[in-house]
């Protein structure tokens, strides 16, 4: 098979090698030869095997395919791609094979090639349904790429499991393939929070993912607009579906027109398809809602009023805005009004606890300097809204006569003109009469008559006026004798090519449309034109008037830049570049042009650069100015570009530099070069050997080097491991040269054999990039032996976190002995990425690094320690706690954080920790400390205990000298005491242990500390204080009574955070109730105004949030079902103060039942009613 191999290309041009490889594979399969007549031939160039691999694709041999599949040389495994009558071998094309058989023996990069094939080409619903049900655990990015090509049934049962999962663009292809895949989204919105929750983060791009199935079915589309179109949010449909909805639904936009109107459809396109009777109903129906007054008005409806005639438009415009003759209004929507479903309740629940933060040396208050923003801010916008509501004399006028024909403005405005003596008030007129012609030629005529009577008006009035006809009427379509009073009356103004007198570009370009239309152009007009030139796009022309515009803007423009010097010729032509890009057109006359940019590309390059670029982008004369684009743009494009036309404008020493200096920018172009072009023609053996020149420079930069060597290896073909060896034994001043070798020996062809050099001599680089390459049962054998060397510990970690569900503990026991700062690094990203999935074991051998690494000089590694939010919560308390310790040895200013994480975590944390930070805080001393920091964490650890022999150990250990330092403070800084104190009552309302059977004596921690507090503070100068101990110890009470009375309730978390709420709350209402009766029996009635002042307080403590809401409504209940007599009017005290946390139905109804309590009535009509 000599013929055919090795294989010779014939061909000046990439283009026509490509050709002849083709024609080669062609003959081949034509004459009956087989792959493995020509496999056992041997391969001098990489076209060798493209070739057999072609003629496998003919000839659809399947083993000669997988075995190139296979190749470390993505080059041929994307050729054997191309072999796309594999998708129908079910022996191969199935995911089991793949997966067990096939993917294990292929490079990494290949795998992904592969499966991006795969999902892009298969499309049998029973094989994408195969590959879909394969992939959907464990890798669902994946297997949802196929979903979409499975059968309408299949994609209907397995859509409601996924919903959660869906992304707006995954959801349009499925509604693409399957239109009641968006109907059954929607529904979910009512019953899956999970769902709601992430399509109210993306709500518009989800609504916009479905709008494909307007056309395959409307209902549905239209089901969900009128349900949950966002009327605050979303923008209005485009024209085309607005004209498809009227086509084929008009009687869905009639049974809601105030909906569709207002706020959904294109209302110039609905004004278009409907008759003038029609759209007067419609404005007289949208003028009748009353609920749509925010909406309606002129502007809104206009283009549904212009479609009446022009006689019956003032009358109807009067009718309705002016004297209001609409008939009956209608003041509510008669039907339900589309919206977002509601957001999930986010906020707070009054079981969740304060996160109190520690008290650090510095605290500054913003307070005052955010109030004085605040109120510029409010001064600002007094100020844009007094200047919006401010209109001047010519709006005054429009307003004036917005619903007056233009007859009876003509008339009455003429009258004006002639009695105003103000010029400013005469060209406003003029422009009020402008806009009511409407364009029509027998208004304009008129007006232009009237005009011809103030043909005196100062010259910037009469250019106000022309420039307004010409924007508004299309006067360029006048009939002659029109035109001709347009002219007269803009005499001065530029109109006949003269200089103008004042500014009035729009005559001008009015009469150059006119010439133009008429394809005779006088001198005079088109230099004058020319000299401030228009594409004319601001004007509004017939579809046939652009076209005869576009056509004889290019001769223009053509015939100026001829002859021109070239920085004029040049603007010349990007003007016309212009008018082919408004246009949309192609050009007209492309020789001229090109020979143009030829004559001025020779006499100045700076000049006509920025005018190539655009050529070039336009898709313009990009072959005849092939050599000018590579002088002036040299990016791969434009290589690649000559490499397919003219390969000797690429022999310059300009093209060299750039590639030299290009590094990665020109792989595409130096590989394509390298394979279709042999090792010893012209143009290959330039660059190698200018390459090698510019290398061996004494003055090269080591920089520079790196960036040739890339190239020059590919360039070297089959010489590669030659020629580094010659360099490897030359002395080491070639260190630089011999790196970069290395470093780019993975671009080398053929693939540098890694087992026949070795390691140490191939390099860390080079042993990097092909071991994130390797194939998967290569995998095991390279970690292990990268993970014993530490130069490439961090290459054996990457290339293990790369795929779930790898041991990854021996690797990162390696790396903890080598490299114990890259092992914390990896570490965490570990753990960012697997979150719940991550091997505990991976946390035990890092622990200890925490210590032994000196992190005092390392800020950047200690702020993404600090980032805790990425710790998996397996491992977070003893993360937090571990860490803690390490930044307070190095006097790190961001352990406070921590202490707050270890706060929350308290019932997790080992106490040993706990004591061992508690004991810390005692013992810090120094300037800057701060005495007893976190009050808080102390009174939690010691809620936390489990009987009464941990109790007292707790109070010995930490409880004691905890009160003891709190006493003394009270003598040294009472500032400082009271804010301490503060915190230490707050935190006494400890929900997690108080939902805890397990902490059974948080009574009696908290009865410790009142029986301190009694001998500290007197109970009647600081009632407020004792008030709020004794409300945590009823609020505890009632948290342990509901849970013993309603078991299952606080068994099940999302009961307990709603009927949980409502049980406690009535229990400790009924205690409330229960402890005033006995302080009014101890002390006095009136004592009840001061323990509710208190009570209003404390209820103010519990988190913010719709369960505070329903807490307080039953605590109401409560009271009111537990006290008696007057003692009931607590209750009406605490509705008052507290009403804006009620929601209004069950504030009126505790009203109700308060109004009707005879001991109440009286408060209710006091407090509540007056």
């Amino acid at each position: 098979m000599a013929e055919y191999t090795p294989v010779k290309l014939l061909g000046d041009t990439l283009g026509q090698r490509h050709r002849h490889l083709n024609s080669l594979v062609r003959a081949a399969g034509e004459s009956g030869t087989t792959v493995q007549d020509v496999e056992a031939e041997p391969e001098q160039s990489a076209v060798d095997r493209l070739f057999k691999i072609d003629l496998a694709v003919s000839l659809r041999d399947a083993d000669y395919i997988l075995r190139n599949l296979k190749h470390d040389d993505m080059l041929f495994v994307s050729r054997a791609l191309k072999a796309r009558w594999l998708l129908d071998r079910h022996d191969i094309i199935n995911p089991k094979y793949l997966e067990n058989t096939l993917f294990p023996e292929m490079i990494f990069p290949a795998v992904s090639k592969m499966k991006h094939w795969l999902y892009i080409n298969l499309r049998d619903p029973a094989k994408c349904q195969e590959f879909y049900e394969y992939y959907k655990q464990n890798s669902f990015e994946f297997a949802i790429k196929f979903l979409s090509h499975c059968s309408n049934h299949f994609i209907l049962e397995e859509v409601p499991k996924i919903l959660t999962k869906l992304s707006p663009h995954y959801l349009k292809v499925l509604c693409e393939k399957c239109p009641t895949v968006a109907k059954i989204y929607y529904d979910s919105l009512a019953t899956q929070d999970d769902v709601k929750n992430r399509y109210l983060k993306q709500e518009q791009s989800y609504y916009n993912s479905i709008k494909c199935v307007l056309k395959s079915d409307a209902d549905v589309f239209l089901d969900v607009t009128e349900n949950y179109f966002n009327l605050d949010k979303f923008s209005r449909f485009s024209p085309l579906a607005t004209d498809y909805i009227m086509r084929y639904h008009r009687s869905r936009v009639i049974s809601k027109l105030g909906l569709y109107v207002a706020h959904v459809l294109h209302i110039p396109t609905l004004a278009a398809k409907l008759s003038v009777d029609e759209c007067q109903d419609v404005v007289l129906q949208l003028a009748r809602a009353s609920y749509l007054q925010y909406w309606f008005q002129y502007k809104a409806v206009e283009p549904l009023i212009k479609r009446l005639h022009p006689q019956k438009r003032a009358a109807f415009k009067k009718r309705i805005f002016v004297l209001k003759d609409i008939g009956e209004c209608i003041q509510e929507w008669p039907y339900p009004t589309p919206k977002s479903p509601p957001q999930s309740d986010t906020s707070s629940h009054i079981f969740d606890d304060i996160n109190y933060t520690p008290f650090t040396p510095t605290q500054f208050q913003f307070k005052r300097m955010i109030k004085k923003r605040k109120c510029g801010r409010y001064m600002a916008c007094d100020i844009i809204t007094v200047e919006n509501n401010m209109k001047t004399d010519l709006q005054r006028l429009f307003e004036e006569f917005r619903f007056i024909g233009f007859d009876r403005a003509l008339h009455d405005l003429g009258q004006r003109l002639r009695s105003t003596g103000s010029a400013d008030r005469r060209r406003d007129i003029f422009l009020v009469l402008i806009s009511k012609t409407g364009g029509r030629n027998d208004a304009v005529s008129a007006l232009l008559q009237l005009a011809a009577r103030h043909s005196n008006e100062p010259v910037h009035i009469r250019a106000a006026v022309v420039r307004s006809l010409v924007k508004r009427a299309a006067v360029w379509r006048l009939p002659a004798d029109v035109w001709q009073n347009l002219l007269n009356f803009g005499r001065g103004l530029g109109l006949d090519g003269t200089p103008s007198e004042a500014a009035c570009y729009e005559g001008l370009h009015a009469v150059i449309i006119r010439q133009l239309l008429a394809g005779e152009c006088e001198p005079k007009i088109i230099n004058a034109f020319l000299n401030n030139f228009s594409s004319l796009k601001e004007y509004s022309l017939k579809v046939d008037e652009r076209l005869r515009i576009a056509v004889g803007l290019q001769n223009l423009l053509v015939a100026a830049a001829a002859g021109m010097e070239p920085a004029r010729a040049v603007d010349r032509l990007n003007q016309l570049l212009d008018v082919i890009e408004v246009y949309g057109i192609q050009i007209q006359t492309v020789y001229p042009v090109i020979e143009i940019i030829k004559s001025l590309a020779l006499s100045d390059e700076n000049v006509v650069r920025p005018l190539i670029e655009r050529l070039y982008k336009a898709k313009i004369g990009r072959q005849e100015l092939l050599r000018e684009n590579l002088k002036l743009r040299c990016d791969e494009a434009a290589l690649l570009n000559a490499l397919r036309h003219d390969l000797s404008a690429l022999e310059t020493e300009q093209i060299v530099n750039i590639i030299a200096r290009g590094g990665k920018k020109f792989d595409r172009f130096i590989s394509k070069l390298v394979i279709y072009f042999t090792q010893n023609e012209q143009l290959p053996v330039y660059f190698r050997t200018t390459l090698r020149e510019m290398i061996a420079s004494e003055d090269n930069e080591k920089g520079n080097i790196i960036k040739q060597v890339r190239s020059l290896v590919c360039l070297s073909y089959q010489d590669f491991e030659k020629n580094f060896s010659e360099v490897d034994a030359i002395e080491k001043k070639n260190d630089t040269l011999r790196a970069a070798l290395r470093a780019c020996a993975h671009r080398a062809r053929p693939v540098v054999n890694l087992a026949k050099w070795g390691w140490s001599r191939a390099g860390a680089k080079a042993v990097a990039t092909r071991a994130m390459r390797c194939r998967e049962i290569e995998k095991a054998e390279f970690i292990h032996t990268l993970a014993t060397d530490r130069r490439t510990v961090r290459v054996a970690l990457a290339l293990n976190l790369r795929s779930e569900g790898e041991p990854v503990l021996d690797t990162f026991t390696s790396a903890a002995k080598l490299r114990p700062v890259a092992a914390l690094r990896v570490a965490l990203r570990y753990f960012r990425h697997y979150d719940t999935k991550v091997d505990v074991g991976v946390w035990k051998i890092i622990k200890p690094l925490l210590s032994n690494v000196d992190l005092s000089s390392k800020e950047r590694l200690r702020n993404s320690l600090k980032k805790i939010q990425w710790i998996p919560s397996a491992i977070k308390p003893d993360y937090c706690s571990t860490l803690y310790f390490v930044l307070e040895k190095i006097l790190d200013g961001g352990s406070e954080v921590l202490l707050r994480e270890i706060c929350i975590l308290l019932p997790e944390v080992e106490v040993d920790t706990i004591e061992t930070i508690l004991t810390w805080l005692f013992e810090k001393i120094g300037e800057d400390v701060v005495p007893l920091p976190y009050p808080a964490m102390m009174v939690r650890y010691l809620m936390l205990s489990t009987n009464d022999e941990d109790l007292e150990r707790r109070f010995t250990k930490i409880g004691d000298r905890f009160l003891e330092c709190l006493s003394s403070l009270r003598c040294d800084k009472a500032s400082v005491f009271k804010k301490r104190l503060h915190q230490t009552i707050n935190s006494l309302k400890y929900n997690a242990a108080f939902l805890d059977n397990k902490y059974s004596l948080c009574l009696s921690v908290i009865e410790k500390i009142l029986t301190w507090l009694q001998t500290l503070l007197p109970k009647e100068e600081n009632f407020p204080k004792y008030v709020q101990i004794h409300l945590t110890m009823l609020y505890f009470r009632a948290v342990r009574q509901s849970m013993k009375q309603m078991p299952e309730v606080f068994a099940d978390p999302k009961r307990k955070r709603t009927e949980g709420v409502e049980a406690v709350g009535f229990v400790f209402g009924r205690y409330i109730a229960k402890e005033v009766a006995e302080l009014v029996t101890t002390y006095f009635d009136s004592i009840i105004e001061l323990y509710t002042g208190a009570l209003v307080d404390y209820l103010g403590d519990f988190a913010d949030g719709s369960s505070r809401g329903k807490f307080i409504e039953s605590l109401l209940k409560g009271m009111l079902a537990g006290a008696e007599g007057t003692e009931r009017r607590m209750a009406v005290y605490v509705l008052k103060d507290r009403s804006y946390d009620v929601k209004n139905e069950a504030r009126k109804e505790l009203e109700r039942l308060l109004i009707q309590d005879k001991f109440t009535e009286v408060f209710v009509h006091a407090e509540l009613l007056n």
